[in-house]
């Protein structure tokens, strides 16, 4: 059965998220249900917000600290819940990518006692 779930948006308007239901059964015919969510996108993405924000702190932390942090999951709204991170079935995925730049050498004049 689909399920869709009309979140407000803070710009204004609306986003229809539309999912499947994990049971089967008998659905009403037509183009489903609509649900209305308790929260706006924004105020669902403040999880999001947060969460990423917490990823980042952690890796700025470390002894040398990264020049890049690329933080990828997957992100599923529901109308009841809000955000929920997505993942595979053992649980949620994040794909972290770190990246330094080359330290620069101390240049010879610097050495050379100019």
């Amino acid at each position: 059965m689909t399920t869709r779930t009309e979140f407000a948006l803070a710009s204004g308007g609306t986003l229809v998220v539309e999912s499947e239901s994990a049971g089967a059964g008998v659905a009403p015919a037509g183009r489903g249900s609509l649900e209305r969510a308790g929260a706006t996108v924004r105020d669902s993405l403040h999880t999001v917000v947060n969460t990423a924000s917490d990823v980042i702190e952690a890796f700025h932390a470390l002894p040398r600290r990264p020049d890049e942090i690329e933080v990828k999951f997957g992100v599923k709204l529901d109308g009841s819940v809000g955000v929920i991170l997505a993942g595979g079935s053992a649980g949620v995925h994040f794909e972290v990518t770190l990246r330094w730049s080359p330290e620069e050498p101390a240049r010879a004049a610097d050495t050379d006692g100019e």
